[in-house]
Parts: C-alpha cells; structure tokens; sequence
C-alpha cells in the first residue's frame, strides 16, 4: 500500500462544502484546482515547500520546510516522516525534526547525512532545491522534554542521536531555560 501525507484536520463546514464542490468539478477534485494556486493547499495530504538548504558539513544538510496551511505543530524531540520525489519514485523516510517549535518564520527542519548507498540521502544532500514540494507524514515520538522542567539536564547522544537534541536544545534557548544543561555527544 501507498503511503501517504498526513491527512489535514478539515472541519464539518468545510467538508461539506468540497463534497458540494467536488460535484461541479467532477472528473477532478477541488484538490487538482487548489493546487494550481498553491501546491500546499490540499485537504487530501500534508505537504510542505523545501525554503532553504543549509550545509552543516560535507555529508549533512540542514533542510528547512514551509509546513502548509494545516501543520499542528511538533514538540522538540518528535519525528516525522517525509515524502520525497527521487527519480519519480515518490520514497518515505523518518527525520527527527531540529528545529525549535516557536521558530518565528514557522519553518520546521529535518538534517540528513548522506548514506553513499542510500536511495534518499544523496539526493537530499546532493541535489535537492528550494521550492520542491515535499509531502508530510504525522508527528510522532514520545522522546520529548518533560513538561516540568528539571533544574538540571543531562543529553547524552552518539550518530543521528543528536538531531533530536538538538530541538530540544534551541527550545530551551529559546524560553532562557540552557543556563544548567550538560550535552555529551
């Protein structure tokens, strides 16, 4: 089976008027004509545009997404899966989200390293540009901060293990809250 964006939450209202709609534009979905304005409206599947591309090292890559009009948000820590159009097979794979969830600009971001033999990394890291539309899995994750902050924080992480973190990491930035936080990596 095919996997798929996350579907948005649409409200009843809205339902119901895309059912009337879709009557009058039937072969095609109102859908098909929402994307001709802007391919992140869409009430089927979440998507996302790639805005920037930031070299974190040889083989890794900082990518940062557009979420589109119905993103519910992440707490740092959580992943997400992420659909990417290689060689015009559509690939999922899971990223854990590096960005803080109060970015002012509401850019979410995923940093890959490049796997040589992988189908997806090198195309990430290697040729992918600003503007491709990326299709959006479902948060997930329970690897998250504690709700109740302790007066000190110890990270440890080894590889991949430190993406998380490091959402973790500009959270607490953020809110002023890294003044007691040790992060062996």
């Amino acid at each position: 089976m095919a996997e798929r964006g996350a579907a948005p939450k649409v409200s009843a209202t809205r339902k119901r008027v895309l059912k009337a709609a879709s009557v009058l534009f039937t072969p095609l979905l109102p859908d098909d004509y929402l994307e001709l304005i802007n391919p992140l409206w869409s009430t089927r599947e979440l998507r996302g545009r790639v805005e920037r591309i930031e070299r974190e090292t040889e083989d890794a890559v900082t990518i940062l997404i557009r979420p589109g009009w119905e993103w519910e948000g992440h707490e740092p820590g959580q992943y997400l899966r992420v659909g990417f159009v290689v060689d015009g097979v559509h690939h999922w794979r899971a990223y854990s989200l590096t960005s803080d969830p109060g970015r002012p600009d509401g850019f979410i971001s995923i940093t890959p390293k490049l796997v040589e033999e992988g189908k997806v990394t090198p195309y990430l890291v290697k040729e992918l540009k600003p503007g491709c539309i990326v299709r959006l899995g479902g948060v997930e994750g329970t690897f998250k901060l504690p709700d109740q902050l302790p007066p000190m924080l110890l990270f440890i992480s080894a590889a991949s293990g430190i993406t998380p973190i490091m959402a973790m990491l500009r959270c607490l930035e953020r809110q002023g809250a890294l003044a007691d936080v040790v992060h062996l990596h």
